[in-house]
């Protein structure tokens, strides 16, 4: 699954700025989240992580299909 949306943002360079776009975005909201809530608990650190790791990993495959040739 993951091989097909990476084949996807390959052809398509406008959905893979896009899904940059968006991964930033949950990357700095997620970071702006942990900051807020410090000491909200285990569950809201757990989840502000969760949403950085896949903010991160969003960027990184769009990164890695826009560097690649289509």
């Amino acid at each position: 699954m993951f091989q097909l949306f990476f084949r996807r943002l390959r052809q398509d360079r406008r959905l893979a700025i896009v899904v940059l776009l968006l991964s930033t975005l949950l990357l700095m909201l997620a970071g702006a989240g942990m900051q807020s809530t410090p000491d909200a608990g285990l569950l809201p650190a757990l989840l502000w992580s969760l949403l950085m790791v896949v903010g991160l990993v969003g960027q990184l495959t769009a990164l890695a299909a826009l560097m690649k040739k289509p």
